[in-house]
């Protein structure tokens, strides 16, 4: 891959201590007309006319699909202590052991991407270290060959028993400039004005649905950029290419996303039972919304705790906790209806309370979260559409009723259907954590922890493929899978995952090799210059000397003559 230690890191950190959720001016004008409009009928059933259509029409073209119950695969360990890495500020260790791992001198498709590493980092010290490679990655039907994270270093045990994260968010609009180059790595190949730009692999979604790549040997691609999700009690299923009818209890509500970073819509209001939780201050009915983040790994509902800064007139989760008493032993148990651009969506109380831990699950936002998080909460009782396929001129969010009657995987002529499982929350506390945070950085990675809902799927990689059980979440854009270390890739941080030399022993060594290169260079064109300048220094001192003996012959080459004739007369 490398013949010196020039390596582009794919830095993605979250800022730490950045608080609340902002809308450019754009992204709050277009919230403000759909708040305008979804307090009307009239409004509403503008905002749905045209959006989303075409998904499921008959000139699409079906794919055959394979019903599998995927299971998550945990390898055995290898021995009874197996090895383990911890981070910084976890009480528990990461254990690598218990991950499938990804061989690339296994396939015969496998290349690794030049000068490209792939470095994420968290707030919370969660890192994911390695190197970007290139190869077929297939998930449901379909494959493409694509780029992405070989992870050699993990060290958060949120990960444990998974074997990487595939992102269904969408890609970051702005990535960070590179530092500008300075000292030893200006001299380096790559360095300086023709480096690349910092950049993170493609999102799978938006590889698997590239309009420039055709079907071919190594591709067979979806043909529709637009996915949907849905969740049970235990499971969950992810609709490639659009939404199941059949899935679907009445019509899909449809409204747009008012951002292209976040899957976030307008919510206009939330009841508890007949009582309202946002009082809005303002009177005009632009100002009187809240963002919503449509967000596969939040459990619970996630309101705000305070006045937003005078836009609502009392903290909607105070003014909530008041009615239930304790949070533990509600002594209200009424349904939540959320008003979303008009339309309403109930989740009741079998929903948001937790009988197996008796514990609520709704939840106050991070300080200076400027809206609210629906997850698993709403997802286990709608479909939630995600369609892409204008991105990123508009992004269109829909709902929709599960039908209580509807088999999952059952075979659709145009949809592809994907089984996910997941992991329910051990604990729910008062706050959610800070999931989002702004200002955005290049991209976000989840933080996982046992107050949070994971869902895993099933993909495959590689030429033979092999298989991975991931992460799957739709507020993220990042595709890694845990990845041996090979020789001919650079890898920043340590081989937790087996296979050569860690990346960074690796690039000691090449950059060792670098400077020593640097230094024969260099006393070779000295060497050359002294010879020069030595040659040239001979034909001068021989024809002083001739000119010398002319007039008073010494066979002493330093003699008084010699000294004379370069330092003057002599006395």
């Amino acid at each position: 891959m490398r013949s010196v230690p020039v390596l582009l890191l794919a830095v993605v950190v979250l800022a730490a201590g950045a608080d609340g959720y902002a809308l450019s001016p754009l992204e709050r004008a277009a919230a403000e007309e759909i708040a305008l409009k979804g307090h009307t009928e009239a409004g509403n059933v503008e905002l749905g006319s045209g959006i989303g259509r075409g998904l499921l029409s008959s000139e699409e073209e079906g794919s055959e699909w394979e019903e599998a119950r995927a299971e998550v695969q945990v390898e055995e360990m290898l021995d009874s202590s197996p090895k383990t890495t911890k981070g910084k500020g976890f009480k528990i260790p990461f254990y690598p052991g218990n991950s499938t791992v990804f061989n690339p001198q296994k396939s015969k498709t496998f290349r690794v991407v030049p000068k490209q590493m792939f470095l994420l980092g968290y707030a919370d010290n969660t890192h994911l270290k390695g190197y970007q490679g290139r190869d077929v990655v297939q998930i449901g039907d379909h494959f493409v060959d694509t780029k992405f994270g070989a992870i050699t270093d993990c060290n958060s045990p949120d990960f444990n028993g998974v074997d990487g994260i595939v992102g269904f968010g969408m890609p970051v609009q702005h990535q960070a400039a590179p530092p500008p180059p300075s000292g030893m790595a200006a001299m380096m190949p790559g360095g300086g004005g023709d480096k690349p730009q910092p950049t993170l692999p493609l999102p799978l979604l938006f590889a698997l649905t590239d309009p420039r790549v055709k079907d071919n040997a190594h591709n067979h691609m979806l043909k529709n950029r637009a996915f949907s999700f849905m969740s049970t009690d235990k499971d969950a299923e992810i609709q490639l290419g659009g939404y199941d009818p059949d899935a679907v209890d009445g019509r899909m509500f449809l409204t747009p996303s008012i951002t292209v970073n976040d899957y976030v819509v307008v919510s206009l209001s939330l009841k508890f039972g007949d009582t309202e939780l946002f009082d809005f201050t303002p009177k005009n009915p632009r100002l009187r919304y809240l963002p919503a983040i449509m967000d596969s790994g939040t459990s619970c509902l996630v309101i705000p705790d305070s006045t937003m800064n005078g836009l609502l007139k009392e903290s909607p989760y105070d003014r909530w906790k008041g009615m239930v008493g304790d949070t533990k032993h509600p002594k209200l148990k009424s349904t939540f209806h959320l008003n979303i651009a008009g339309a309403t969506f109930d989740i009741g109380y079998d929903d948001w309370y937790l009988t197996l831990s008796n514990q609520s699950c709704v939840q106050k936002a991070p300080p200076g979260f400027g809206g609210i998080l629906v997850g698993d909460v709403l997802f286990r009782r709608y479909v939630v559409l995600f369609d892409l396929r204008h991105y990123p001129e508009s992004v269109v969010i829909g709902i929709g009723k599960q039908n209580p009657h509807y088999k999952p995987a059952k075979h659709h002529h145009a949809i592809t259907k994907v089984p996910a499982y997941k992991r329910k929350p051990l604990n729910i506390s008062d706050s959610a954590p800070p999931r989002y945070k702004a200002p955005m950085a290049t991209d976000r990675i989840p933080i996982w922890n046992q107050e949070e809902t994971q869902y895993f799927i099933n993909l495959t990689l590689g030429s033979p493929r092999q298989k991975f059980t991931v992460i799957f979440d739709t507020g993220s854009s990042v595709f890694g899978i845990f990845s041996r270390c090979i020789p001919n890739a650079p890898s920043y941080g340590t081989c937790v995952f087996g296979g050569g030399s860690s990346g960074g022993g690796g690039m000691l060594i090449e950059g060792a090799v670098f400077v020593l290169s640097i230094a024969v260079i260099f006393c070779g064109i000295g060497t050359a210059i002294n010879l020069y300048v030595r040659k040239r220094h001979d034909k001068q001192e021989q024809l002083a000397r001739s000119k010398a003996r002319g007039k008073n012959p010494s066979n002493s080459s330093y003699g008084p003559e010699r000294l004379a004739g370069m330092y003057g007369t002599m006395p």
